[in-house]
């Protein structure tokens, strides 16, 4: 005969997933917990392989692989020793080079084949008469292994010769097929007579030229020659190519030819995992070229590749994320934790007859913990498992790159492990404290001690224990900025200590509050509810909180970093693209309303103090130039128009205190000038003060001695081919982009996009605890229900005193959700200029948008649930619920 308690014991696992509403909260919780812990990992492997592809998409995919650079000579520079053969030179020795080279590389993952690409500079002219100004009739011939795929024809494409640019055929007239007279070894820059081979070559294409079109990767290793550099001065000449015979045939016998031998890396699919055997096959051939007399004779040969240091930076932005990303998913995970201590009570109040007697028994709180955790062990099992299924797909889908190491994918099932273990510690821990409360006659003062401030006095400690600077760690791609923890410790405390001490007040105060009158039968209705249940109505206020609080935060630093970065690099710049003009232009028709012509003047002298002047049109300048609503003083509009009246009026940025009345000093002559401070204006350099004034003041005085600039807004790879077909003469291009490009804030925008993702991910900790806070109550609501509407209250009051019970706390809830993002933003706030360098200061976003989203969605929370709650309360039978009543 078996033992009473045998039955329970046993059929303990088939019990619990007999009740839905347990085996939903309990899967849910497990979801909770497991999903951030297992998305630690997952999301770290993910930003790694992000900033790997990011940093190979910025760079020539010729130097990210392998790359030989340098010269190759027509003739031997070293007399050639007795009885040794002779070093090649020319065509053989570039054979030889290109044979050598395919022979390192192979045996490198991911390594393409190699390519070769000649350069020289000529000057061609038609064989018709024409106009031979040598700036015109200069180019750089070109011959690459399988030009042709890569260009855009516009006329011809076949046959032997000389393939031309669209705007160099165009300025000299010519068509394919027409005839050429290509000189070589000339050299444009000095201007000296050509001294090489002279032939007559037809022309065989005229292609797109590529400044008129976005730059395309194939032609990265070129782009200096075509594109302008902001680095350089020099003049920028079309590119011509022909094939290798014409080009050696070009090529003065005592002259030389640009050498590259380049090979890429194939980056689909390419991890942090994969990558350090590349690398280690890159060097060998760095190795082997260096031991080689064909790359160090006859003009030397330099092999080169990033991607080495691209693989360090990676490393890098892994390391200095794991320090605040952990304890993001930490927190995740220990609020997921509220669910399952949640469930713990839950299962306890839908078992409470059962345990009763298990406990007069003789049962203690662990032997009926033990029965919970049997019940719910395989649900949580279940749910676990589903968190690290869901963390694996958002991370696919919303991380920052779909790809993860194997050895991520290990460390996120032993996260999702530790969170199964701590889903049953808590719901385990709840159960024995619940049943104690209920059936021990010892009473426990744990759960009264002050818990909440624990993470309050940690949060003190780490905000002056840790650093609130942000931290670059240099590595051998450079330095990566690392955001302080302190700017994600601290807030996470706050707003969880907060909480904790939110959740007291209400668990505390609530019974004590007669704000609603019993005339007002709705509102007393649903008050008298709250009152009765002081604890679960606590807890749902505290679990809508913290998720609020984390959104709210996440959403504002987000923001704000990406805002004062932006603004910063744009303000430095002066606008999204500034181009130095190296001849007269015009603003192409295509750019009208986005562009300004600007003259720059710089060492004027503002009375003792030296500046750098700037020349605007007021009419345009405003359309052009970057401006911020949220710098400090007068809106741009309202300077422009003070520029625009009579006299000369300057708008001044750089120094704090300056007379309104002065001298401005330039070119030898003297202004009286009216000057406006103000604290930032587009366009300042480091190092002076500017001046903006009106560009014909300017150019009245000072004449040709100031520089001509475009300024744009625009995305740069729409804007420069615009410039290109309008034919304007670049120089040196800026970007607004590039201030704070290079991956050097990867890391900290990464840390933020997985804490607005776990916030996200919390929120629904608010409908979980919900559906447990109505479900807890389902049978007390339907004997209520039944006993008002024979008392007379309709079952619309009904629901609105469900809404009124619902929507209160859930308001509440937001409310302190809001304070506690406040709180945490304003003991951080100034850490969130990366560059404090560099002005703006820390721009501070008002998140109207994401709060109204945010509100919306609990308000529509709050109908449908309090709409299923009326629903089900409506459905019971009065009978049966009459007859469980008595």
């Amino acid at each position: 005969m078996r033992a009473w308690g045998a039955t329970p014991w046993t059929r303990a696992p088939r019990t619990g997933w007999r009740q839905p509403a347990v085996v939903v909260a309990a899967i849910a919780a497990a979801v909770l917990v497991a999903l951030p812990a297992a998305a630690v990992a997952l999301f770290l492997s993910s930003a790694g392989n992000a900033t790997l592809s990011d940093q190979m998409d910025r760079a020539c995919q010729w130097s990210v692989g392998a790359q030989w650079s340098g010269g190759l000579a027509m003739t031997s520079s070293a007399p050639a020793m007795p009885g040794a053969p002779p070093t090649p030179v020319g065509k053989p020795l570039e054979d030889a080079r290109i044979a050598a080279a395919r022979q390192y590389a192979h045996g490198v993952p991911r390594l393409s084949d190699v390519q070769s690409t000649l350069l020289a500079t000529a000057k061609v002219d038609p064989v018709k008469p024409g106009d031979a100004h040598p700036e015109q009739s200069a180019l750089w011939l070109v011959s690459q292994d399988g030009f042709q795929q890569h260009l855009q024809t516009l006329e011809g494409g076949k046959g032997p010769g000389i393939w031309l640019s669209s705007q160099f055929a165009a300025a000299r007239g010519l068509h394919a097929g027409d005839q050429v007279v290509v000189h070589g070894g000339w050299a444009p820059r000095t201007g000296a007579p050509p001294d090489g081979p002279v032939r007559t070559i037809p022309v065989a294409a005229v292609y797109r030229d590529l400044r008129e079109l976005p730059d395309r990767p194939y032609w990265c290793h070129l782009q200096p020659l075509y594109r302008p550099s902001p680095l350089t001065e020099r003049p920028v000449y079309p590119l011509a190519f022909v094939s290798r015979a014409d080009l050696f045939g070009l090529t003065p016998p005592d002259g030389g030819l640009s050498s590259y031998l380049e090979a890429s890396v194939d980056r689909d699919g390419l991890t942090t995992a994969d990558a350090p055997a590349v690398v280690a096959g890159l060097d060998r051939v760095r190795a082997r070229t260096a031991a080689s007399p064909l790359f160090q004779q006859n003009a030397r040969m330099e092999f080169s590749s990033s991607l080495g240091g691209i693989a360090d930076r990676a490393d890098q932005v892994v390391s200095s994320l794991a320090a605040t990303v952990v304890p993001i998913g930490v927190a995740g995970s220990l609020t997921g934790l509220v669910i399952s201590v949640t469930v713990g009570s839950f299962w306890v109040e839908r078992r409470r007859a059962e345990l009763a007697v298990l406990s007069a028994r003789g049962a203690g709180p662990a032997a009926l913990a033990g029965k919970a955790l049997l019940e719910l062990g395989s649900i949580a099992l279940a749910g676990s498992i589903g968190g690290w299924f869901a963390a694996r797909g958002l991370v696919s889908a919303l991380g920052p790159s779909p790809l993860v190491t194997p050895g991520a994918l290990g460390f996120s099932v032993l996260g999702a492990a530790v969170s199964f273990l701590a889903t049953l510690a808590g719901i385990g821990g709840s159960v024995v404290l619940r049943t104690r409360a209920l059936f021990d006659a010892r009473t426990s003062r744990i759960r009264h001690l002050p818990w909440e401030i624990l993470p309050l006095v940690a949060a003190a400690v780490c905000y002056f224990a840790l650093g609130d600077g942000v931290q670059a760690g240099v590595g051998q791609a450079g330095s990566v900025a690392r955001i302080p923890p302190r700017l994600i410790v601290v807030p996470l405390l706050l707003v969880l200590g907060l909480a904790m001490l939110a959740t007291r007040l209400v668990r505390l105060f609530l019974p004590r509050i007669r704000a609603v009158r019993r005339e007002r039968a709705v509102a007393f209705l649903a008050w008298r509810r709250l009152a009765s249940a002081p604890s679960a109505a606590a807890v749902l206020v505290g679990a809508t909180a913290v998720p609020v609080a984390l959104s709210i935060f996440a959403t504002m630093v987000t923001g704000s970093v990406e805002r004062t970065l932006g603004d910063e690099g744009q303000l430095v710049v002066g606008s999204d693209v500034v181009v130095r003009l190296t001849g007269p232009a015009r603003v192409p028709p295509s750019l009208a309303g986005q562009a300004t012509l600007v003259d720059r003047y710089d060492s004027a002298f503002l009375g003792s103090k030296t500046v750098n002047v700037v020349g605007a049109d007021p009419a345009t300048f405003g359309s052009a130039a970057f401006w911020d609503d949220d710098f400090r003083g007068p809106a741009l509009p309202d300077l422009l128009a003070r520029m625009s009246g009579e006299g000369a009026v300057g708008l001044l940025a750089g120094v704090p205190e300056a007379s309104e009345h002065t001298t401005l000093s330039l070119a030898g002559q003297q202004l009286p000038l009216t000057v406006v401070t103000v604290a930032q204006l587009p366009g300042k350099s480091a190092g002076f003060p500017e001046l903006v004034l009106r560009k014909d003041i300017l150019a009245k005085f000072a004449g040709e001695n100031v520089h001509h600039e475009l300024w744009v807004r625009g995305d740069p790879a729409e804007v420069l081919p615009e410039l290109g077909k309008a034919g304007v003469p670049a120089g040196t291009v800026s970007r607004a982009t590039d201030v704070t490009a290079h991956g050097v804030y990867g890391g900290i925008t990464y840390t933020f996009a997985f804490l607005t993702a776990v916030s996200a991910l919390v929120g629904a900790v608010v409908l979980v605890g919900l559906l447990l806070y109505l479900n807890a109550r389902s049978r007390a609501r339907r004997g209520a229900y039944v006993l008002l509407r024979r008392m007379g209250i309709s079952s619309g009051a009904h629901w609105r005193a469900l809404a009124y019970e619902v929507g209160g706390l859930l308001a509440a809830g937001f409310a302190l959700g809001l304070g506690f993002a406040a709180v945490g933003v304003s003991v951080t706030y100034q850490g969130y200029d990366l560059d404090p360098e560099t002005p703006p200061d820390t721009v501070l976003p008002i998140p109207w948008w994401p709060s109204g989203r945010l509100l919306l969605a609990a308000a529509a929370v709050a109908l449908l649930v309090t709409y299923a709650a009326q629903r089900a309360a409506a459905r019971a039978l009065p009978s049966e619920v009459l007859r469980d009543t008595v």
